[in-house]
């Protein structure tokens, strides 16, 4: 199956969150997110997107030198999917994962957004693979 190109109001986002994260703080949240979307952040619970400014300062904060490195985007209709790889140091250890935002667009803004990843990583001894 073909996959149908992004849209322009998909490929503008996508270009916005990959600026955001070339020079990220808690106040730049505003450019690509609505104040009132709603967020749900995998082992954060969910916020607006007012609420986000404070959630991504204190984010940024703590996890010393993280970077996010958008890695591929697909979306169709008002949905979009941006898988990206996260690397920082969390507990005194550097830790790289993947996770995935599905966000709802609206007028060029997100108006919900859905952080996934396996929030174990951010566990003290973080998590080094399957379990059995």
């Amino acid at each position: 199956m073909t996959q149908p190109e992004l849209s322009p109001e998909h490929r503008d986002f996508y270009e916005r969150f990959q600026s955001f994260w070339a020079a990220p703080s808690g106040a730049r949240v505003a450019e690509i997110i609505a104040p009132d979307a709603v967020i749900h952040f995998t082992g954060a619970g969910s916020f607006s997107g007012s609420e986000y400014i404070g959630v991504m300062a204190g984010m940024l904060e703590a996890m010393v030198d993280m970077t996010v490195t958008p890695l591929d985007c697909a979306g169709r209709g008002d949905m979009l999917y941006i898988a990206w790889e996260t690397s920082a140091e969390i507990h005194g250890n550097r830790r790289t994962y993947l996770g995935v935002d599905r966000f709802r667009l609206k007028n060029g803004m997100a108006i919900e957004e859905h952080v996934i990843f396996d929030s174990a990583v951010l566990l003290p001894e973080g998590r080094q693979g399957i379990e059995y």
